[in-house]
């Protein structure tokens, strides 16, 4: 089988105050859909392979699953490893789907 090689995930500035993120961003919304036994561990592990592969920007948003379960989630990964560096993007929902925002 041939080897494989390391894909380099390229970084870019983000804004003014030298924030440096993965120029690939990783969507989060279908990680909170599903409510079912061992969901939120396999969350929480597919954000991490992400992470190890040099994925450091998150997408979420309050109406990516219910009770703000995708922040919960990422937050979740955050904890679980005090010396992770990431930056989550949170977009908040719309106001005509009953969003609180």
């Amino acid at each position: 089988m041939a080897e494989q090689k390391e894909i380099q995930i390229p970084k870019v500035k983000l804004g003014t105050q030298g924030f440096e993120v993965s120029k690939l961003g990783f969507g989060c919304m279908g990680l909170t859909f599903v409510k079912s036994p061992g969901a939120e561990e396999d969350g929480i592990s597919i954000i991490k392979h992400a992470f190890s592969k040099g994925i450091t920007f998150f997408d979420t948003s309050d109406i990516y699953g219910t009770d703000h379960a995708n922040e919960i989630l990422v937050g979740k990964f955050r904890l679980k490893d005090r010396e992770v560096k990431s930056y989550t993007w949170i977009l908040y929902g719309d106001h005509k789907l009953g969003s609180p925002c």
